[in-house]
This record gives C-alpha cells, structure tokens and sequence, in this order.
C-alpha cells in the first residue's frame, strides 16, 4: 500500500480553504469556532510570563529569607492540619476534581460537535449533541481511566526520582547518575506515548467512533488493527502533523507581534482565539482524515473534492455552451428571420 503524506496536507488545504473562506462568512466562523473551542477546552492552556516589576536593589539576607520561609511553612502546615484547613482543603480539591471532569466532558462531546460540522459542512450545535452522545460519554469514561493510568506513571516516575536522590540511601554516585539516566529516558518515553495516544485518539478514533457509531474501546480496536499494518506511517504522520500546526502557530505569533501585539492578547481570551485561530484546528482535522481515508473506504468521512483543473475546465465550458445557446435564441425569435 503506498502511502502519501503530501496528499493529504494539499487536500486537508484545500478543504480548509473551501470551508472558511470560499466565501468568507463570519457566522461560519463563529458557530464553528465555538464547536471548536468545546472540543478543546482543557486540551493546552493560555499563559504568560512578565516580570513582577519589583528591582531588587539590596543584597537579601540568606538567613532572614530562609527562617521567613520555614516560619510560612510551618504557619501553614499548622493551618493544613486544623480542622477548618482540612475542610477547606477538602472542599478546594473536590472542586478542582469536579471542574475538570466538567470540561472533560463537554470537551468529549465537543468532539463529536466539530467533527460532524466538519464533515457535513453545517454549523449545529443541539443536533449532534443530542445525536452522539452516547459515544461522547463513551469518550469522556475512557479519558479518565486514561488520566488516572498517565498519573499513576508520573507519580510513580517523580516519586522515584526524589526517594533515589534522598541522602539516606547509600547509594554510589555512578549508580544514582544511571538510575536518574533511565528514569529520564523512561519519564521521556511515556510522555511521548501520551502524545500520540491523545493524537490517535482525537484526530483517528474519534471519526471511526462518529462513522461507525462505536464505543472508544471498539473503535480502538478497529484503529489498531490498522495501525498495526503501518506502524510507522501513523508515527510519521504524526511528526508532520506536530511541524506543521507548529509551523501555522509560529505565523500567527508573528502576525500577533505585527499588530503591536493586539493579536497576542486577543488570542489568549477564551473562544475568541480559537475562532480567530480557526484555520489551524480545521487543517489538522482535515489532513487527518484525509490521511486515514487512504486505508480503505470503510475509514473515510469525507466526500471526493474536486479536482480544480477539471472544475475550472468545466465552467469555461459552460459559458462557451451559455453564449451559444444565447446565440441561437436570437437567431430563432420571431420576427427576427427573412420571409
């Protein structure tokens, strides 16, 4: 099976074109930026870095900063200990918990949002919300026990990292830089793995959940299987896909900075930087199914496009046909031939 890379990026292209600015329509923009934005709610998140404005012009006493910071410490730990601080605590937790599976599962069925606008070429929101949400909980259960396995290994690899650099082992330095060495590389394998799980997941389970109207673990199945025959077609893609989003955000960020940094700002409030950034998601999407449809016809989402030189050949056509017939309309009105 021979497998192209630059196809699908020439027609995810051409369908982005086609769908935010031939013609150009704000309220496209709009509607689909906000199912964009539901489907990647707590997906990256927007920060900055500043200075604090303070200049620190005396020399700062080692010993005072040190007792401040061990009399906080311990002003809070006694705090922590209460039994107010430990309701509040309490309370503070299970709120951030309930926050975050709330944007998990808006986000889960925002999926299904984007994708079935994407691919139908419409712009509802209440339909597909109501249609797909059996597979959009689907989704939501699956990412959690996926977020519980990705912090278990991340807990156990930190956790690893501080007990081996504690002194009170008797531990050879030689041996503490080797153990460090392959914690890093096993800390670097399992956040790559990560990636490309949430890669997969999103830009290729998701569509052969919404095709096939299957559950995450099905659907996963069905991917694997062909993911097995080109293992590292998929990986390949992947990096191209990473460069070149990369590559589209490295051009808003200068557009951002041309605008005396305007744009920057207007990107980082919520909803309206995703619809102002809406090429970027629409592209990957595009790219990716694209891509998956070269795996056989049950994997495709999208119908044919075009070819543009057929379609510009086919309109010169037709207005030459036009003018004919206009031609001979005037040659046959009444009135207008001789007795």
């Amino acid at each position: 099976m021979n497998i192209s890379y630059s196809r699908p990026l020439e027609l995810g292209w051409r369908r982005m074109k086609r769908r935010l600015f031939q013609p150009f329509d704000p309220t496209v923009w709009l509607a689909l930026g906000f199912t964009a934005w539901l489907a990647q709610l707590g997906s990256s998140g927007n920060g900055g870095s500043g200075g604090s404005g303070y200049r620190l012009e005396q020399r700062l006493d080692v010993e005072d900063l040190g007792a401040a910071g061990s009399s906080a410490w311990d002003s809070l730990a006694g705090f922590a200990t209460s039994t107010l601080g430990m309701v509040l605590l309490t309370l503070l937790v299970m709120g951030f918990i309930v926050i975050v599976l709330a944007v998990m599962w808006v986000s889960s069925r925002g999926r299904f949002l984007f994708l079935d606008n994407l691919v139908q070429s419409r712009t509802e929101v209440a339909r597909p919300w109501r249609e797909y949400r059996s597979e959009g909980d689907s989704l939501f259960l699956w990412r959690i026990g996926y977020a519980v396995v990705v912090f278990l290994f991340a807990v156990a690899i930190m956790g690893s990292l501080v007990v081996l650099m504690l002194p009170v082992w008797n531990i050879p330095g030689g041996v503490r830089l080797l153990a460090a060495v392959c914690l890093g590389i096993t800390g670097f394998l399992v956040v790559t793995t990560a990636a490309y799980v949430e890669y997969f997941l999103h830009h290729f389970v998701v569509p052969i959940m919404y095709k096939h109207r299957l559950g995450t673990t099905a659907a996963w199945g069905v991917f694997l299987r062909t993911f097995r025959a080109q293992p590292a077609a998929f990986a390949l893609f992947g990096l191209l896909y990473l460069a070149i989003l990369a590559a589209m955000g490295i051009a808003y960020l200068v557009g951002g900075l041309l605008t005396c940094c305007v744009g920057l700002v207007l990107l980082v409030v919520p909803y309206l930087g995703t619809v102002i950034s809406l090429p970027i998601p629409v592209l990957g999407q595009f790219m990716s199914l694209e891509f998956l449809a070269q795996f056989g016809d049950d994997l495709a989402l999208l119908p044919p496009l075009p070819d543009p030189d057929s379609v510009q050949f086919d309109a010169d056509r037709a207005v030459v046909r036009t003018e004919d017939l206009g031609e001979d309309a005037g040659r046959d009105e009444p009135g207008t031939q001789g007795p």
